[in-house]
């Protein structure tokens, strides 16, 4: 019976323990947790455009704006995480030269083909 009661015990304060390291993290934004709700944002973004193509049957200006958004995001969302990538491999200058090929030819091509 006493050994059961220790456990109890330890049970509490590990409890109240994590708590404690819970409500420190809440006020503590990450850059991943920034670019997880950019993310989310996006897929809403796509997902209402979607939602909006199929009730007006494609003939939607308000869709194909959520639409612009979505894939803006999506875009941006890739650019800085393959920026991070190159960056941790820049041993070499060929990875540099083809994140801003593909960069430059991304948003040229995008500005060139938007429909808003």
């Amino acid at each position: 019976m006493k050994d059961f009661n220790e456990t109890e015990i330890t049970k509490d304060e590990v409890v109240n323990n994590s708590v404690k390291k819970d409500k420190n993290k809440s006020n503590h934004f990450t850059f991943n947790m920034i670019l997880s709700l950019v993310a989310f944002v996006g897929i809403g973004c796509i997902a209402i455009s979607l939602l909006l193509t199929l009730v007006f049957e494609n003939n939607s200006s308000l869709s194909n704006s959520f639409s612009a958004v979505g894939q803006v995001i999506a875009y941006i969302l890739c650019i800085i995480l393959a920026f991070s990538w190159v960056r941790a491999h820049k041993k070499s200058i060929t990875w540099i030269v083809l994140y801003v090929i593909f960069v430059v030819t991304i948003v040229v091509l995008f500005i060139l083909t938007i429909n808003i």
